[in-house]
């Protein structure tokens, strides 16, 4: 007597393990055969650490927004090499997304796509979902491990694409291959503001012209569902099942050594060594409030282009590495914070009991009792004047290099056309040029 199954989960196989019945797996039309020994070895593994040691596992980051996605993308491809050789691919981006960095390879899952008149183009969509899937199959012929990540993922779950989990672990099922999905949650009240921040300093939308007070009033009314973490895990959940989902608090004193890094990396089954090349500096740093004001006001200038607003950018970008640290405001007053996190407040308990088996809260609740900020405040001068000094002043060096430059080839020019007078000569009277070597 023989068996044939598709999936080495299957309870009646661990009840078969017992018998003397060869077991035979199919996967693409090849057959193995399993000894009773080896199916029961795997099986009592699966039971006593929850592993499936023989199913294939893809890992899909989907953030949330503004928890280190940047530094832990780049981390990954700067250690491409060190991945693979511990069996984890991680795939190249097989098209660009404006405004979307390649290294957040997951896009393809959730990205629009536009024709060459501005027109959403829904069919090339799906041509780039095929490709992106295709490529995971390829990859699983030769990885136990496939990393994908998009921190617009958990965005795009409440008001973008509802069914990608679902049709996602459709292609799971058919391919045998399980799906982890990895997700940072920060207090609402922080991922909030630390969105209008990225909008503010990216310019993606008419939100990097609001005020704070207006984005944070719209934002309660129109993305409510991306700050319900409770509800939102348990659709995850529903889809991909509980212990598949992997739920971390983006507070640095809960991380691995202290590192956002080190922790994603162990939460994928592997530990940062010497092999892996560090990162310098966190990526995609915040803004800090003032500057961002600043930015804000640029925004606004529809005479500056893209690529101007970006020049600009560069230098609020090096005055808040200096003010960041010594902010003493909250862009929301106490009273404002309170209320809002008030909302939230049950359904986090419930996060941290369920998905962290923990009791307690799962955040701190402790709100700094500082003045709310004022673009009136005492530093706003002082920052709008060394922007404008390092503007300026970077405008007088790359004036003064071009100057420069413009010397040395006008001296390169005249050294030129000094030699083809020469040569000029040389050719008008050639007996002349002759006899005179001669003769010297």
């Amino acid at each position: 007597m023989k068996f044939i199954i598709t999936n080495l989960e299957n309870l009646a196989i661990r009840n078969l393990i017992f018998q003397k019945i060869p077991v035979i797996e199919r996967k693409n039309d090849i057959f193995k055969v399993h000894s009773r020994k080896k199916i029961y070895d795997k099986c009592v593994k699966r039971i006593i650490t929850g592993k499936d040691l023989n199913m294939k596992t893809l890992y899909l980051h989907i953030g949330t927004p503004k928890t280190a996605t940047s530094s832990i993308q780049k981390f990954l491809k700067e250690n491409w090499d060190v991945l693979q050789k511990h069996g984890y691919f991680l795939p190249e981006s097989l098209h660009m997304y404006p405004g979307v960095n390649a290294r957040r390879n997951a896009h393809f899952l959730v990205g629009k796509v536009q024709n060459e008149k501005g027109e959403r183009d829904k069919k090339k969509e799906t041509i780039y979902l095929k490709e992106g899937l295709q490529q995971i199959r390829d990859a699983f012929e030769n990885y136990d491990h496939v990393i994908l990540t998009d921190e617009s993922i958990w965005y795009c779950l409440s008001y973008g694409k509802n069914s990608l989990l679902y049709d996602l672990k459709k292609e799971a099922d058919e391919q045998n291959y399980q799906i982890k999905v990895i997700v940072y949650l920060r207090r609402q009240d922080k991922f909030l503001l630390s969105r209008w921040n990225q909008s503010v300093k990216q310019r993606t939308s008419h939100v990097s012209e609001m005020p704070c007070d207006q984005y944070f009033k719209m934002t309660q009314e129109k993305n409510e569902k991306i700050y319900q973490y409770d509800k939102k895990l348990d659709e995850i959940a529903k889809v991909i099942g509980k212990e598949n989902l992997i739920v971390r608090r983006f507070v640095p004193e809960s991380w691995r050594d202290g590192s956002i890094i080190h922790d994603f990396m162990h939460e994928i089954g592997m530990d940062v060594t010497s092999e892996f090349q560090e990162l310098e500096e966190n990526v995609n740093l915040r803004l800090d409030k003032n500057t961002t004001e600043i930015k804000r006001i640029l925004n606004q200038e529809s005479e500056f282009s893209k690529k101007e607003i970006s020049y600009m950018g560069k230098y609020l970008k090096e005055i808040s590495k200096t003010y960041i640290e010594k902010d003493t405001t909250e862009m929301l007053s106490k009273e404002e914070l309170q209320q809002f996190l008030k909302k939230y407040e049950e359904g986090n308990y419930r996060v941290a009991e369920k998905y962290m088996k923990e009791e307690g809260p799962l955040f701190s609740d402790k709100i700094k009792d500082l003045p709310k900020w004022s673009p009136q405040n005492e530093g706003m001068l002082e920052e709008v004047i060394l922007f404008f000094s390092k503007f300026m002043i970077d405008l007088k060096r790359t004036n003064d290099l071009q100057k420069n430059q413009i010397k040395d080839l006008q001296t390169e020019l005249r050294k030129t056309e000094t030699e083809f007078k020469v040569f000029q000569n040389k050719v008008r009277h050639p007996f002349r040029t002759i006899l005179k070597r001669i003769f010297r």
